[in-house]
């Protein structure tokens, strides 16, 4: 079947402040604004460039940011962007939990998130529905879990990621939108939650990428080792040759980027990667659409089932 049109779904990982985390956490992860101020400039920044070009986005919240910002995040909700979890353990809560979410066991897990979900729901009056690990830490009692606590879906994966101190492994994982497998993570699967991963260019492999991770270059907006043009271009000429059932781009961030401020260069990424998508689909007689994870999610679970999936 021809590539008629692509989904473009941008999504960011709203951090906690750094006043916020225990120093074990800020040395397990930098990522996350200096304060609440700098978090709200660099959410607002990102919705609003990326709406500026027809497109929404998808923001995964740590607990603590759905408590500070409330007000900001039930705002941009009631104007089309979708709302979900981010958790990083040892960002969360009383430092008891050390490690990444891929550590952990299947009872560990279910504790740790359902917590992390309380005081999400709590303050935002409504129950989290979609997930992203930090760093994509995940291993195969993660998505089992994710579903028993009700999530429609997430984006857990980044196909080709090795990053063993933090529990993240994803070689030969799945690249387009799924039902996740729930007891083979890197397969598909006939579950009820919905897995859409990173897109990554795999023609641009990396050993050491931003996070130290071997893998491939992808759309992580305020990084300056990727060619984002040339990871968008490879990205669409792979869908036009695989021509996937959900040919998706997706792109993640953090809120610790001012994207008001033209003369950020990560501002400066952004620009490039919305007229690359523009200029690229153009080129290539596709039409871009935009979506959420909750649009995709509804995609997904409308489908029909194989017979054949474990």
């Amino acid at each position: 079947m021809a590539l008629k049109e692509v989904f473009v779904l941008f999504t960011m990982d709203c951090e906690p402040a750094k006043t916020d985390v225990s120093a074990h956490a800020l040395r397990m992860s930098r990522s996350g604004p200096k304060d609440y101020e700098e978090s709200e400039r660099s959410i607002r920044g990102y919705v609003e460039a990326v709406r500026a070009f027809g497109f929404s986005s998808t923001l995964f919240v740590h607990p603590e940011v759905a408590v500070k910002q409330r007000d900001l995040l039930l705002e941009l909700q009631s104007r089309g962007v979708c709302l979900g979890l981010h958790l990083h353990p040892y960002k969360f809560g009383d430092g008891r939990y050390r490690r990444d979410l891929g550590a952990y066991s299947a009872s560990e897990q279910y504790k740790l998130i359902k917590k992390a979900m309380t005081v999400w729901e709590n303050a935002l009056g409504q129950k989290p529905l979609y997930f992203r690990p930090g760093y994509f830490s995940a291993n195969d009692n993660t998505f089992r879990v994710l579903q028993r606590l009700g999530f429609r879906g997430g984006s857990v994966s980044c196909p080709g990621r090795e990053l063993l101190e933090h529990y993240s492994l994803w070689s030969g994982a799945e690249p387009y939108p799924h039902r996740a497998n729930l007891n083979f993570r890197q397969l598909k699967g006939s579950s009820k939650f919905v897995e859409v991963p990173i897109s990554v260019d795999f023609k641009r492999p990396v050993l050491k990428g931003h996070a130290g991770q071997k893998g491939y270059e992808w759309l992580y907006v305020s990084c300056t080792l990727y060619d984002h043009k040339e990871v968008l271009r490879n990205i669409l000429k792979r869908f036009k040759v695989e021509a996937p059932r959900f040919p998706v781009i997706v792109t993640d961030t953090h809120n610790d980027q001012d994207y008001s401020n033209h003369e950020n260069p990560a501002r400066s990424n952004l620009s490039l990667i919305l007229n690359s998508i523009k200029r690229f689909c153009r080129e290539m007689d596709v039409k871009p659409k935009s979506c959420t994870l909750d649009d995709l999610c509804d995609l997904v679970l409308s489908e029909r089932l194989p017979k054949d999936r474990s």
